[in-house]
């Protein structure tokens, strides 16, 4: 069987559905807008106009239709709404799953009247749509055609590679994020809670591991506050580097403004990690408030910084919540049963194009 992913190829996520689907036999093929190597599948770049935007995906409409046709791919399955989906439905691509990430269906139809013709044009086109959780699922609802289901399946955590690690001995607690540096995930109100903390608790240090756009503003901020000395910036991680970073953390901050699922989150906690996060969006799918971990209003300093400080002086409290969202997180989102929830789809779908 043939699978073609419309997809951007050097994103993680990409990369382990494709890898996954690979493995068991089928033939990958993505088609992506972005350059990347994966091994094992053929990555179709689809360069030229660039200075166009989104709008490139219009002018290479045919181009991808014309690729897919030469594939003949069983299946295609567009990942993120807004840019693949729309190009999906634009090339008039069957049978099609596309998959909602985030804010394609969060933020962007709010963006313009433009945007929320092109959400609703992309899941009217769409044979089936999979969402990463159950309030992504709700949100996707308010834009899809009355009757068309929309499906949850989540992007898992591999269990055997996010396992819990001795901590280092020692007095300190660290407080960590890893994640992309960017406006939405708030950090610059972790650095500003952690400059309450710190006045507090010296021995308190913070690692943030990602690159992005606000990493200048990020260091800057650390400057001004003083935090130089007790604040680390790993930088870029490969994602197989990510558990090793965990492993170094007492407590996960999510402080996300908006955030469709909450993947860090999900990884955190297989590691044993107790998590303080935002109570926005999806992440309240992925953090029990109270067992698995703290929600906090988002944007609020002093409410993040006092949950922080709740955990960092009760060890025992952490031991047990980080107990309970390992059994969360494998319970509900184990890569091995949210990859044999695709493949289902995937079975479905072949099942009712042959029908």
């Amino acid at each position: 069987m043939r699978v073609c992913y419309l997809a951007d190829a050097p994103y993680i996520h990409t990369r382990r559905w494709v890898r996954h689907f690979a493995g068991r036999g089928w033939d990958a093929d993505v088609i992506s807008f972005r350059p990347a190597e994966i091994e094992g599948s053929p990555v179709h770049y689809i360069d030229g106009w660039e200075r166009l935007g989104k709008l490139r995906y219009l002018v290479h409409a045919r181009r991808v239709r014309r690729l897919v046709r030469d594939l003949q791919p069983d299946l295609v399955h567009a990942l993120h709404l807004t840019s693949y989906g729309f190009l999906a439905a634009f090339a008039d691509i069957h049978p099609c799953i596309v998959s909602v990430w985030g804010t394609d269906i969060l933020q962007a139809p709010r963006l313009s009247p433009f945007h929320w013709a092109i959400t609703r044009y992309a899941l009217r086109r769409a044979d089936h749509v999979t969402a990463t959780g159950a309030r992504l699922a709700e949100a996707t609802l308010r834009y899809v055609p009355p009757g068309k289901p929309v499906t949850v399946v989540p992007y898992g955590v591999d269990l055997d590679q996010f396992r819990p690690q001795p901590r280092l001995p020692g007095n300190d607690v660290t407080i960590g994020s890893v994640g992309r540096l960017s406006s939405e995930k708030g950090l610059k109100y972790l650095l500003e809670a952690f400059a309450q903390i710190g006045t507090e608790q010296p021995r308190v240090r913070l690692i943030l591991a990602g690159d992005g756009p606000e990493r200048e503003r990020l260091e800057r901020l650390a400057a001004r506050l003083r935090l130089d000395d007790r604040v680390e910036f790993l930088g870029d991680l490969p994602h197989e580097q990510v558990p090793q970073a965990l492993a170094r953390l007492d407590i996960f901050a999510m402080p996300s403004t908006y955030e469709g699922f909450g993947v860090a989150a999900i990884e955190a906690a297989a590691m044993e990690l107790p998590v303080v996060a935002s109570n926005v969006y999806g992440i309240p799918d992925v953090v029990d408030d109270g067992v698995t971990g703290l929600l906090v209003p988002p944007k609020d300093i002093s409410a993040l910084a006092q949950a922080l400080r709740s955990l960092m002086t009760d060890e025992e409290r952490r031991r047990q919540m980080g107990r309970a969202a390992r059994a969360f997180v494998a319970e509900r989102y184990s890569w091995e049963k949210n990859t044999a929830e695709m493949e289902s789809l995937y079975g479905e779908m072949l099942e009712r194009a042959r029908s």
